[in-house]
């Protein structure tokens, strides 16, 4: 074991999710918090502070505070103050909208305008259960990720897929804590078929009753400050 995995132990991780609005950031820290999404689009306000609780790789509780930060453009002094002791900065875009890919190099100079190069900084890119709408090809994601040095992501907060597993990939990374095949694949989360609205109407109550329950099954906690 590893001096970094010793000290784990009561740990906390400060991570900051940035992007344009209507990206998803909202519906992603949500979907690591609560396991759930909402199709309905509420734009974010400044910013919401989240605590999570987990344990990580067998260690004591680890507490994650998380910053959503609204989608609009804000000024050196607001983001330093949001940034301030940040250990994880994540930049969102959505897989759909080219604009929001272009806005991403706009949210990397800023941030690097006010923190140290030895932060974490990664890219999500959301909504990859909308892969068929997709405008942004994937060789130009990849070379601006290797050209801007970041760690890069793909995501979908409606499914929930590979959400838990890059988040905690990345506080893994910054505890410097070694995940093992199991422990990664227990963040990965069954995906759903989505169901038409009839379909989905005539499943009885107590199966979505169930259903909820069995998702609702966790080790770790969470709750809006």
């Amino acid at each position: 074991m590893s001096e970094s995995e010793e000290d784990v132990s009561d740990k906390n991780v400060k991570i900051v999710v940035l992007g344009d609005p209507n990206v998803g950031k909202t519906s992603i820290v949500r979907r690591f918090c609560y396991d759930e999404f909402t199709r309905y689009y509420v734009q974010t306000m400044g910013a919401d502070f989240y605590i999570k609780r987990m344990d990580l790789s067998k260690k004591k509780e680890i507490t994650i505070r998380i910053s959503d930060i609204g989608g609009i453009q804000l000024n050196e002094n607001m983001l330093r103050n949001y940034l301030f002791n940040s250990n994880i900065i994540i930049i969102v875009y959505d897989i759909t909208n080219s604009q929001s890919f272009d806005s991403v190099l706009v949210w990397l100079n800023e941030v690097r305008k006010v923190v140290e190069n030895s932060k974490q900084i990664a890219l999500f890119g959301n909504k990859t259960d909308l892969e068929h709408k997709r405008t942004i090809r994937s060789d130009k994601t990849q070379k601006f990720v290797i050209e801007s040095r970041l760690l890069s992501f793909l995501v979908s907060a409606k499914t929930g897929e590979n959400v838990n597993a890059s988040l905690t990939n990345l506080i893994a990374k910054h505890f410097g804590i070694h995940l093992t095949r199991i422990e990664r694949e227990r963040q990965a989360p069954i995906v759903q078929a989505e169901l038409s609205s009839h379909i989905e109407k005539a499943i009885g109550s107590a199966k979505i009753a169930r259903y909820n329950h069995q998702n609702d099954v966790s080790s770790s906690a969470c709750s809006l400050q």
